[in-house]
């Protein structure tokens, strides 16, 4: 019977329980994962199953944590994840946020893209911490990701995306985050990336302000290869303030409609 167990292929000859390979393995855990799913030590392991074994507390080895950051996935989803990219463009609300959900989920290669630096007034709705006020958004939410998982290929550039250098930045990632706050910048790269990139889905967000109600978002289709998702309604302005609520609600929506292209639930 073949098991995978922290990653690895392991061949038993008859049935074992979580408490039994624990045993044989003579490996020290107290929490059990089969298949995406916490079992107990009674949990008979079946033909096929991925198994993952942690001690409580502790952090193992670069060959073992790996698969232990991503046990409640599922392998088959995260190898997939691991060979895709995605460019985010602009790391502010939106950006920032989605760009981590992406790094936990286990998305293998990021682009970060921003020319602006942290401001106090960012903190409240944006992935930095007091620290990084001054520091360029680029550098500073790599340091985040880093913190999150050691795996993922990061490429930043600080710069400011326009007409002249968007095609050249943004070819050939599967996936195209539009993440700005300046109307002209999202048609601009929409526009560009939607006519030009035809092998990249390119998802943007409009109306995320305010503290509205969060059903009020929907998804707008602008031909094969892009979705817009949000209330297009509430941009930010005079009196609409921006709240990492609902901010971050639609970031995460970005992300979440990018593992859904990835893995192909569309």
């Amino acid at each position: 019977m073949k098991i995978t167990v922290n990653g690895k292929e392991l061949f038993i000859e008859k049935p074992l329980s979580i408490k039994n390979l624990i045993l044989e393995l003579n490996v020290d855990s107290d929490i059990f994962i089969a298949n995406s799913f916490p079992v107990s030590l009674s949990y008979n392991i079946k033909n096929n199953d991925v198994i993952t074994l942690i001690k409580k507390g502790s952090i193992p080895d670069k060959d073992y944590l790996e698969y232990q950051l991503i046990s409640r996935q599922g392998l088959k989803e995260y190898n997939i994840l691991k060979n895709s990219s995605v460019a985010v463009c602009g790391l502010g609300g939106l950006g920032s946020n989605a760009a981590i959900s992406l790094a936990r989920a286990g998305v293998g290669s990021l682009k970060l893209i921003d020319f602006d630096i942290v401001e106090p007034s960012n903190i409240n709705r944006q992935a930095y911490f007091i620290e990084h006020i001054g520091k360029n958004k680029t550098d500073a939410l790599k340091e985040i990701i880093n913190k999150i998982s050691p795996y993922i290929n990061i490429e930043t550039a600080n710069i400011y995306l326009d007409e002249t250098n968007i095609i050249n930045e943004l070819s050939g990632f599967n996936v195209i985050l539009e993440c700005f706050d300046n109307i002209s910048s999202k048609m601009m790269l929409i526009e560009k990336c939607v006519n030009n990139m035809r092998d990249s889905y390119i998802i943007g967000a409009s109306g995320v302000a305010g503290y509205y109600n969060t059903d009020k978002f929907t998804k707008k289709s602008l031909g094969s290869n892009c979705i817009i998702i949000g209330d297009f309604e509430n941009e930010a302005g005079f009196n609409q303030g921006l709240y990492a609520p609902r901010v971050t609600a639609a970031a995460n929506i970005q992300a979440n409609e990018t593992i859904r292209y990835l893995l192909k639930d569309k």
